[in-house]
């Protein structure tokens, strides 16, 4: 196409000839201007065919080397008709492989034929295949909700036929069977057919008219035999000696839902039956508590009665029990009871272990009367808590398992009411919760036993979390009851403890000052009181002892006013003050009792360092004194050098006699040696500090000049004390 055009645009024709040569109808200019189609070329198609082959690369780089285009598309027109010819011999030398390809391809198309053929065949064995199985599906389809109907219906049947079809076996068996396992089983077949009938009431089922007589005379023969096998099984619980864990576990446990049936079935013989189980419990545990309460009277000793009070005098305690074991009567009063143990009126002692052993702490009272044991009263009643704790969660769980647990009622649950099961509990359990309030109370009332009381309040917390982990909240009312009847008689015990403190008239003191044993008493008593505060931090508890503290220290200055000496005044404070430190100091591990401790220490302190200046001035007082005197002047050449010649001379004089009397009055005065020690070791240190700062205002005097007196040197001093004392150093 290219070629014919650029033959168009150099006016050559298609022969080759000049198209300037061919003769036209409008003359040799108009030929020239013929397209080879015949169409007329105009001056503006010229221009855009000469820009649009000169964008050719061929083309275009003819014209960039100036080649005629004549020539050029002659050129063309040979290569082209030489490739032509090529071609046309290279078809001709291979025109045998052609004609044998030609015949492959027949063979191929005839074999597809019959190919396509035999598949249009399977074909419409498939369709008739296809549509065999769709009948197939159909019949197969029919045949399923067929036998779905017929299943209902059989199921429908057979339901209708087990609720409504009463067997001789089962009406054998209600009818005279004994009450066993075997019994249950029809029972519960019994009540299935009785709730299917009940059901089924507005059906227009005739045989219900026929069957439901007979499940009536079925239910009232079961709910009879029901009812006197349960009432024997409770009676049985009136023998002498029973255990009814026993009974309850596996007898009634294992018929609870004879009693179910019973209450869905016949509701007036459950009440009796529940009733009657309530009182003859309730007898059975109030006859056992006081039994055993009874019994644990005959072991228990007395700790403290209304003379052991920390302010009563010593003859006060005679043992006698006192007004305490006149007033008691009742479980708790025993005449062959008169012995004390005076050991634990104040000391906590081995009766924590009451709080720390794992023992259950039950007390079997014939062992223990067999092997002559005495038992304060807070183990007597852990014991009797315990017991009275494992009982009643016994019964608490037995109550509601056996009267409260799930029953299925046709197509619905009932579940018991947590109220209605506290309920039963207490109906059980009131009467022996009175009385055992009442034993408490009237132990409480007349006990002087703060300890006691204590321990007590601590096993009654410990007692209530115990419940609270076993997730069995029937005693939480009775153990908040303990506890209100046991802190104020603890408050109240303390307050006749601070009240006979204050009662204490003239008391005799000992020439030694040694330690009042009304200082011992308060002492191991608030270190027992403290021990059992120990993770309870109680502030009433703190508070009670601040103001028997203060009580305390008020008759210790009362002791004093009898004392002309302000040294053995010193001396008596100080022995009591250690006495009670020591006793502290025994329970440092307890960090509840810091406060307490620092209190006496920093009195102790104190009180000693007035001692010692009190003791140091009967011996060294001349020194003291005008050691104080001379510092306070601004220039010791104003004070006279026989002063302090005359000072140096006396010391000098009466340095070891005072230093071994200072020491003997100290030890004799404080019969607790590592107190005597520390405040020995206090009085010589101040002792030295003295002549120390009376070394330096001698030398100071007496620069430059003469002397007449040497003082002794500061260390043959201390040498001299350590060779009276050496063990303290």
């Amino acid at each position: 196409m290219e070629v014919c055009i650029l033959d168009t645009l150099l006016g050559v024709n298609e022969d080759g000839t000049s198209a300037h040569s061919a003769s036209t109808p409008g003359g040799p200019q108009e030929a020239g201007l013929l397209h080879h189609t015949g169409h007329h070329l105009s001056i503006t198609d010229m221009d855009t065919s000469i820009t649009l082959f000169s964008e050719d690369a061929l083309v275009g780089d003819a014209l960039a080397r100036g080649v005629d285009l004549r020539e050029y598309a002659a050129t063309v027109a040979s290569d082209l008709a030489k490739v032509h010819s090529l071609h046309v011999g290279d078809y001709v030398a291979k025109r045998a492989s052609l004609a044998d390809l030609e015949m492959q391809v027949k063979d191929c198309d005839a074999m597809l034929a019959s190919m396509v053929h035999l598949l249009e065949g399977f074909q419409l064995d498939l369709d008739k295949i296809s549509a065999e199985i769709r009948d197939l599906q159909e019949r197969s389809n029919d045949m399923s909700l067929k036998l779905k109907n017929r299943t209902g219906s059989q199921e429908h049947l057979s339901k209708v036929l087990e609720g409504l079809v009463i067997t001789p076996d089962l009406i054998k068996k209600i009818c005279e069977g004994e009450v066993n396992e075997f019994f249950l089983q029809h029972l519960l077949d019994l009540n299935k057919k009785m709730a299917y009938v009940k059901s089924q009431k507005g059906a227009h089922i005739r045989a219900l008219k026929d069957v439901g007589p007979e499940l009536e005379r079925l239910r009232l023969k079961a709910t009879e035999k029901i009812r006197e096998f349960l009432l024997k099984k409770i009676d049985s619980l009136k023998t002498p000696n029973t255990n009814i864990s026993i009974i309850q576990q596996n007898h009634l446990l294992k018929f609870k839902e004879l009693y179910w049936f019973l209450l869905e079935r016949y509701s007036e013989a459950a009440q009796e039956v529940r009733a009657t189980y309530t009182t003859t419990t309730q007898q059975y545990y109030l006859a056992s508590f006081e039994k055993y309460v009874k019994s644990l009277s005959s072991v228990q000793t007395i700790i403290a009665d209304k003379g052991d009070l920390i302010g009563s005098a010593e003859s006060q305690g005679t043992g006698s029990g006192g007004g305490w074991t006149a007033g008691m009567t009742g479980l708790f009063s025993n005449k062959n009871n008169q012995l004390k143990n005076r050991s634990n009126v104040y000391s906590l002692g081995e009766r924590v272990q009451v709080l720390t052993t794992e023992d259950a702490g039950i007390i079997l009272a014939h062992v223990a009367e067999e092997q002559r044991l005495k038992f304060p009263y807070e183990v007597i009643f852990k014991s009797i808590n315990r017991l009275l704790m494992d009982n009643a969660s016994s019964e608490y769980m037995f109550s509601t398992e056996f009267f409260f647990s799930t029953w299925r009622r046709g197509s619905k649950m009932a579940v018991a009411d947590p109220a209605t099961i506290g309920t039963v509990f207490a109906d059980i359990f009131e009467p022996t919760l009175k009385f055992l309030q009442n034993a408490l109370k009237q132990y409480i009332d007349a006990s002087f036993d703060a300890v006691g009381v204590l321990l007590c309040i601590r096993l009654n917390s410990f007692h209530a979390r115990l419940m609270q982990k076993r997730r069995i909240p029937c005693l939480e009312n009775f153990m908040n009851l303990l506890n209100i009847l046991l802190w104020p008689r603890f408050q109240a015990i303390m307050d006749l403890h601070i009240e006979s403190l204050r009662k204490v008239g003239k008391v005799s003191v000992t020439k030694d000052c040694h330690p009042h044993f009304i200082t011992r008493r308060y002492a191991e008593f608030s270190a027992s009181i403290l021990a059992l505060n120990d993770g309870f931090d109680d502030a009433l508890l703190v508070n009670s002892l601040v103001r028997l503290r203060n009580e305390v220290e008020s008759l210790l200055f009362r002791m004093t006013d009898d004392i002309p000496q302000r040294k053995d005044k010193l001396i008596l404070l100080i022995n009591n003050h250690d006495l009670v430190s020591s006793i502290l100091g025994e329970y440092a591990q307890l960090p509840c009792f810091d406060d307490e401790r620092a209190y006496f220490d920093r009195s102790l302190e104190s009180k000693t360092g007035e001692f010692v200046e009190e003791e140091l001035k009967n011996e060294v007082g001349y020194l003291m004194e005008f050691v104080d005197r001379a510092e306070l002047e601004k220039n010791l050449d104003t004070l006279d050098v026989s002063r302090f010649e005359a000072v140096a001379s006396q010391f000098n004089n009466q340095w070891k006699q005072s230093i071994a009397q200072i020491n003997a009055s100290i030890l004799q005065s404080f019969p607790n040696f590592q107190n005597g020690a520390r405040i020995l070791h206090a009085a010589f240190t101040l002792l030295l500090l003295f002549y120390k700062r009376f070394i330096t205002l001698f030398e100071k005097r007496f620069v430059g000049r003469g002397r007449k007196v040497h003082p002794v040197g500061l260390q043959t001093v201390l040498f001299e004390i350590k060779k009276n004392q050496p063990n303290f150093f």
